[in-house]
């Protein structure tokens, strides 16, 4: 998980986890902001991403680095929903890891308090917010935090979702994470562009089909919050999910 510095667009760190087990997990926060190309003189493959688009541009941009053999798990996560309509849209992290991670309400509070810390820092709409926080040596305690918080749940997201899929989907989440990562590396590439909150398995009439024969049986496609009736635990409507891109103004990539 790379995080960017705005508005110069600059490369500050890498957070990375290795998992050579269930039980052995190493969170790694890489000083890239120090170390520039010698943070990446190392091959390796078959690495996960959550929404690979933006940091795969960064990389080829900054560093010549064309990501290879990667998983991205945002596009298991959609790949793995039952219909042509609650594929619509992509999921950002935080409702992956509130629908999907097994944590438990405690925990998931506990989690998402944590990534909300860390954007107080950095987020320019909250007073005081500035990117440039990840610049900071040492970290700030509530970055390093904010910066696992990204990585700590892929491994156990990924074995749910890809779990779930047919053979014909894993192909097609495969093909389609090739074709996040060329895209990514064109000169035109958009990073913040209006449809990164589609899903990328379209087909209006499928959509259409699906959502009217199965609507009362799915969550809302449009996730409306209503703060006197609402059956999520912890819904706000800044949340950064996608799905608010299409209602509410834009807050930056989601968290």
């Amino acid at each position: 998980r790379l995080q960017k510095v705005m508005p110069v667009n600059c490369l500050s760190i890498l957070t990375l986890m290795l998992h050579p087990s269930a039980t052995q997990k190493h969170v790694y926060i890489i000083d890239v902001h120090t170390l520039g190309g010698l943070a990446f003189n190392t091959s390796g493959k078959n690495g996960s991403f959550f929404d690979v688009r933006n940091d795969s541009d960064a990389l080829y941009a900054h560093f010549n680095i064309a990501l290879q053999g990667v998983e991205d798990v945002q596009l298991m996560e959609n790949a793995s929903r039952r219909s042509g309509a609650s594929k619509r849209f992509l999921n950002g992290l935080v409702k992956c890891v509130k629908y999907d991670a097994a944590i438990g309400y405690r925990l998931f509070r506990s989690w998402n308090q944590a990534k909300f810390d860390g954007e107080l820092l950095f987020d320019p709409k909250w007073a005081g917010g500035s990117y440039q926080v990840f610049n900071l040596r040492p970290l700030p305690t509530k970055i390093t935090a904010y910066c696992i918080g990204d990585v700590q749940y892929l491994p156990h997201l990924r074995d749910v979702y890809w779990g779930k899929l047919t053979a014909p989907w894993k192909v097609k989440v495969a093909e389609e994470t090739k074709n996040r990562v060329l895209q990514s590396q064109l000169p035109g590439y958009q990073p913040c562009g209006s449809d990164s909150a589609l899903g990328p398995w379209q087909d209006n009439e499928t959509i259409i089909g699906s959502f009217w024969n199965q609507h009362d049986s799915l969550e809302d496609p449009w996730d409306d919050w209503q703060a006197e009736n609402d059956d999520d635990w912890f819904d706000t409507r800044d949340d950064n999910d996608y799905e608010d891109w299409t209602r509410v103004p834009w807050q930056g990539p989601p968290s």
